[in-house]
């Protein structure tokens, strides 16, 4: 299988973080997309231009960081431990908390980066970020604790944080204290979060 996606995607890494819980991420050949690079945009396999995408071996292709998880759940045989059916659509919704805190601070950063200076919109920025905060303090308040096989929120919370560190300077850190504590245990539980940190790989 091919994953196309690029080190700084919280999307790509919750992938990733994904395929090495399961135990499949030596059967993934990682092709990093430079999004700066329209060329190496145009390579990628998805009709959106989006990351990430797994071809699988047939040629098939799975498109959304969420469908790539669910089907690497099942690929190695992981779905009842990282999505227990009697908490799934708990779960579920914790995760899609946690996609939508990831899209938000994109947006921030993407508002930036093809914006030049004066016509970056402050209210813009400031409705997206009024999401990271509502989604902030919401997983806060749902939080679980960190087990060594995450479930899938889980995977996803601590990506939507790292990218938060890796973006923002870790600004959320002295407000919601106890997500940072959060993450520190899942970065000494989880050791794939580390191996796939955006500045290191």
């Amino acid at each position: 299988m091919r994953l196309y996606t690029s080190a700084p995607s919280p999307f790509g890494r919750k992938v990733k973080i994904t395929a090495h819980v399961t135990g499949c991420i030596d059967q993934i050949d990682v092709v990093m997309v430079d999004a700066n690079d329209p060329n190496s945009v145009a390579a990628i396999p998805n009709p959106l231009g989006k990351i990430p995408v797994l071809v699988l071996e047939n040629g098939e292709l799975l498109m959304d960081s969420h469908v790539i998880c669910l089907h690497l759940l099942q690929l190695g045989k992981m779905r009842d431990r990282c999505l227990p059916a009697p908490q799934e659509m708990q779960l579920l919704t914790r995760a899609a908390v946690a996609d939508g805190l990831m899209d938000a601070a994109l947006l921030m950063v993407y508002e930036r980066r093809f914006r030049s200076a004066e016509q970056v919109s402050k209210e813009w920025l400031h409705r997206q970020n009024l999401k990271v905060l509502g989604a902030l303090e919401w997983l806060d308040q749902h939080r679980q604790s960190v087990i060594q096989t995450p479930t899938l929120d889980q995977i996803g919370l601590a990506c939507a944080l790292g990218y938060l560190d890796f973006r923002f300077q870790g600004e959320w850190r002295t407000r919601f204290k106890s997500l940072a504590h959060w993450l520190t245990e899942f970065q000494q539980m989880v050791p794939a979060y580390r191996l796939t940190d955006p500045e290191t790989t």
